[in-house]
């Protein structure tokens, strides 16, 4: 009877071991290597990720460089657990499937993709230089290339 309390909790630490707790990893800025173009992740507004079920992570520094990698890698988003992207306006993780994207304006990514993502689609038509970009389509869309991205004329993925 004494070791009953200890045998539960044992049963439960083991009936959890399956579940992944889901949402953004950290992001080491001036450490952390982009997923697609290796260049070190070191501008927060920017940073991209998505996290598969074996508890790994792909870090990217450009939303565009996200959209390209899964594009070239579809078989990841069969692991997904969570796509996450930094709200343009508040800097806080959003959930990349729920993002409104939008291209264009003054709007300086690392990688030139020139992407910004938005909570919500009123934050994103509320953004000054609205006029002067495109709102793109949803992140399904967006990775599986239903829509075409505007790629930086000077990029060359680094191997």
């Amino acid at each position: 009877m004494r070791y009953l309390p200890l045998l539960l909790l044992m049963f439960a630490l083991f009936a959890c071991k399956d579940k992944t707790e889901t949402g953004p990893v950290e992001i080491h800025y001036g450490e952390d290597v982009c997923e697609r173009c290796r260049m070190i992740i070191s501008e927060r507004n920017f940073a991209t990720q998505y996290v598969l079920r074996e508890d790994k992570a792909k870090k990217f520094d450009d939303v565009g460089c996200m959209i390209e990698y899964l594009r070239e890698n579809p078989g990841d988003r069969e692991d997904f657990l969570g796509a996450y992207v930094r709200d343009y306006d508040s800097g806080e993780w959003i959930d990349a499937r729920k993002a409104y994207y939008f291209q264009g304006g003054d709007i300086k990514s690392p990688m030139g993709f020139g992407i910004a993502a938005f909570s919500s689609e009123e934050s994103m038509r509320a953004y000054p230089q609205f006029d002067r970009g495109k709102a793109l389509g949803s992140f399904d869309e967006l990775t599986g290339g239903g829509i075409e991205v505007q790629k930086p004329s000077d990029y060359k993925q680094r191997k």
